[in-house]
């Protein structure tokens, strides 16, 4: 008897990420794009908004099906604008509100030093019971390095989203860019490890791990997403980075052991188990 093909299951992913840090340099863009790549693995269309410097706007990445860039220069504006900052984001919400009717997702990459303003909008918004009411599902990622000033500003973000937000489930996002989170007893980022801890209490936590060997340095440098460098051949991604094709090997190894960690990761995370609407299981 002829056997009838598995069909592969599709991961059932909720429907908006925030992925923000109060720091800069910690990887919260590079999270975003692997998050927005994950979401077409399934899939799914993607609608990925950022809100970052004009100066630094560049080119779109090609890791969504749309992509929405605000102006951070543009919160200098809100006074004058219908809803203060939350007539600046306008368009991030109205990719929010499209998410019943299409069926997509929306990645938000919150820019560093941005946590005040973020507060204050989901504040002004009643975020949570309003992702609720229009059964959307969502989540905040807040990052952070291994270093005390990284992981006592965590610290104070995750504190600020359970006053303001209750209901909109949180997780934190550990990035080893900067290294291991391991360091003697008693020193001070030991400790304030130990109360981020307390903050976080039982959220889900998400380890990235470090690429090794600048992989991700040397990528940046050539304008090159990870996906983009992992589908060259080797001869031509040692063309773009501008080493041999010994070094672009080894390159491409790393990358893809980060890729395959963080999205399998990440897939444990945003999947849905059969949660009420607003809510993650």
């Amino acid at each position: 008897m002829m056997k009838t093909p598995k069909k592969e299951t599709k991961p059932n992913l909720i429907d908006l990420v925030e992925i923000g840090s109060d720091g800069t340099a910690i990887g919260k863009s590079t999270l975003a794009n692997r998050t927005s790549h994950l979401y077409r693995e399934a899939g799914r269309p993607v609608t990925r908004v950022r809100i970052e410097s004009a100066r630094r706007r560049g080119h779109d990445s090609g890791c969504a099906d749309t992509e929405i860039f605000i102006p951070l220069e543009e919160f200098t504006s809100a006074a004058t604008r219908t809803g203060g900052l939350v007539g600046v984001l306008s368009p991030f919400y109205e990719a929010i509100m499209r998410i019943p009717r299409s069926g997509g997702a929306v990645i938000v990459d919150w820019p560093g030093g941005t946590a005040a303003h973020r507060l204050e909008v989901l504040a002004a918004t009643n975020f949570d019971a309003t992702l609720a009411a229009m059964g959307i599902r969502g989540m905040s990622i807040v990052m952070t390095s291994c270093s005390a000033e990284h992981m006592g500003q965590a610290e104070r973000y995750l504190k600020g989203l359970e006053k303001v937000a209750p209901n909109l489930p949180r997780a934190l996002g550990l990035s080893g860019r900067n290294g291991p989170f391991h360091w003697p007893e008693q020193s001070e980022q030991a400790e304030a490890f130990a109360r981020l801890k307390i903050a976080a209490g039982a959220i889900p936590q998400l380890s990235i791990p470090l690429v090794a060997g600048r992989a991700l340095q040397l990528c940046s440098d050539a304008g090159l997403d990870i996906a983009s460098a992992l589908m060259l051949p080797f001869d031509k991604l040692a063309s773009r980075l501008g080493v041999h094709v010994f070094a672009a090997t080894a390159c491409a190894s790393e990358l893809a052991v980060w890729w395959n960690a963080t999205g399998a990761e990440l897939q444990k995370m945003l999947e849905v188990k059969h949660a009420p609407a607003g809510f993650t299981a």
